[in-house]
């Protein structure tokens, strides 16, 4: 046999099978993404807070003379919390006052002579000049009387700082003074104050919130909040606020719920759990797990579109056991999606699609 003859007879195997090869397809089992219905529970730890706190100091300068309230004390909005003896600007006070009675006595007089001048002006009695220079001074000791009663205001208003009232109804938390202790007055340290004040009867509880959550929830989102130290026990608790910032580096967002507790069962800085009970998002299905690849970092799942491969970026969500939800707009439920695609399948591969049993 000619020895040539064999690798023609090859070339025209090969030849004759390429067209065969070209378009031999790969057979892919499929599903149907189903529309996720079923609401879910998700939970987050936080912490609660006051929904309001004070740390009070006084303006005043002096000794503490009373002390009326401790920590664990309930006050009132303007109950007095503590007297401060200020024999200082108490003095103050009466050099001010006496001021403004001299002030007023010098204006009075110098207004009157004024007044004669201006009289006198018409018969010639005073010239223009000296008539003139009356008046001005009266309006300058008018205008010393004005200082000086605002003088005396001033040091009138430091001695009401003198007793020590509660800005608000609340609890007090902590306190830093005993019967006794000199206070300064307008002191540049933050160490010199007196009480901090909590308002309990409301809390904040306060999570932060990763985005997939922190975007769902809505004005009139409620969580349940349990606390370890209280079993059997939960609370409600009613969205007040969203920071509407994603911070940089936890990559959460600040949320703010508030819990009535007017019985003050609740201390403010006790640690829990908030469980969300909420609808699945938009464009958000549910698939088997075997449907999910990661590749370059990203979550795709493997749809055949035309007879072709073609991978769509989706959001994986919260996992129920066999299936898992995802969220993509890209998904329907008439999107052809490949289970347990493996590594050699590639964007644009030919394949021929095989249905599942329907996902559940």
């Amino acid at each position: 046999m000619n020895p040539s003859i064999i690798p023609r007879t090859l070339l025209a195997l090969l030849a004759a099978s390429s067209p065969l090869v070209a378009q031999e397809k790969t057979t892919v089992r499929t599903v149907l993404p189903v529309i996720s219905t079923a609401a879910g529970v998700y939970e987050l730890p936080g912490r609660t807070e006051p929904i309001k706190q004070a740390t009070i100091f006084t303006r005043a300068t002096g000794i503490v003379r009373e002390r009326k309230f401790d920590i664990g004390d309930r006050v009132k909005t303007g109950e007095i919390l503590a007297i401060i003896d200020t024999p200082e600007i108490d003095r103050q006070s009466e050099a001010a006052r006496a001021a403004v009675e001299q002030a007023a006595a010098r204006a009075e007089s110098a207004r009157q002579v004024a007044t004669r001048s201006t009289g006198l002006l018409t018969t010639r009695a005073v010239s223009q000049e000296e008539s003139e220079l009356r008046v001005s001074v009266a309006n300058e000791t008018e205008a010393a009387l004005r200082l000086a009663k605002a003088d005396l205001a001033r040091v009138e208003e430091l001695q009401k700082f003198a007793t020590v009232t509660a800005p608000f109804d609340g609890t007090i938390s902590a306190r830093n003074f005993d019967r006794g202790d000199r206070m300064r007055g307008d002191s540049s340290t933050a160490e010199g104050w007196l009480y901090r004040l909590s308002r309990l009867a409301t809390l904040r509880f306060v999570i932060s919130a990763t985005p997939d959550l922190a975007l769902r929830l809505t004005n009139d989102s409620e969580a349940s909040v349990r606390f370890n130290e209280l079993p059997g026990q939960t609370f409600k608790a009613k969205l007040s606020r969203t920071s509407k910032v994603f911070d940089t580096g936890s990559g959460t967002m600040r949320i703010e719920f508030l819990i009535e507790t007017n019985d003050l069962r609740l201390p403010a800085g006790l640690s829990g759990t908030a469980a969300f009970k909420l609808p699945p998002g938009k464009d958000t299905y549910t698939l088997p797990n075997n449907t999910l690849v990661v590749r370059q970092g990203k979550p795709l799942v493997a749809t055949v579109k035309s007879g072709k491969v073609a991978y769509v970026e989706v959001l994986p969500g919260k996992n129920l056991g066999p299936m898992v939800e995802m969220t993509s707009a890209a998904l329907t439920p008439e999107t052809t999606v490949i289970m347990n695609p493996n590594a050699m399948l590639k964007e644009g591969d030919a394949v021929e699609p095989a249905p599942a049993a329907p996902a559940k």
